[in-house]
């Protein structure tokens, strides 16, 4: 096994882990949250808003926990890890922004770029496997002659469906 292997696998259960019990404990974090009854809007901070807005139900935060959860139990092995990357990577991205323009502390802001970083980091790991990946996606196919019509008939199919859901949409 070389050094490279050792820190992937070091930095892979390092990530896991913490988001798992980031992400198990999201529930916990809002639960009986009535947000802050005794100020007004105006006199909330951004983190205090932001706690107010994801404690108003408690299936947003259980939805985005088992979103990290199953994430960081598929970084665990190996044939599930760039599944695991490629959920996380969005959701920590996420939690970063969030975490930046609602002032949230500063230690769970590092901790979630340290954490977001730490996943390009193995998906860097994972370049060879991942190119593959987009090369068998985006390889050139043979092109099917009759692609314009197919283009132009699903288009109209397309506005149709449109037109008459909007329309539904309206009457009712």
């Amino acid at each position: 096994m070389t050094f490279q292997n050792i820190m992937e696998r070091t930095l892979r259960y390092f990530v896991s882990f913490f988001i798992f019990i980031y992400g198990a404990a999201k529930p916990l974090q809002f639960q009986n949250n009535n947000g802050f009854p005794d100020k007004l809007v105006s006199e909330l901070t951004g983190m205090e808003l932001m706690w107010s807005f994801f404690g108003y139900t408690q299936t947003l935060p259980i939805i985005i926990g088992l979103l990290q959860v199953t994430g960081a139990i598929f970084l665990l092995f190996y044939r599930t890890k760039i599944i695991g990357i490629l959920l996380l990577i969005p959701i920590m991205i996420n939690i970063v922004l969030f975490d930046i323009f609602y002032e949230v502390k500063t230690g769970a802001t590092v901790n979630a770029i340290v954490f977001l970083v730490i996943l390009f980091v193995l998906l860097i790991f994972e370049k060879n496997r991942v190119s593959k990946v987009i090369q068998i996606i985006s390889s050139k196919k043979e092109k099917d002659p009759k692609r314009i019509l197919y283009f132009f008939v699903s288009a109209a199919f397309a506005a149709t469906l449109f037109f008459v859901y909007t329309y539904l949409q309206n009457t009712l």
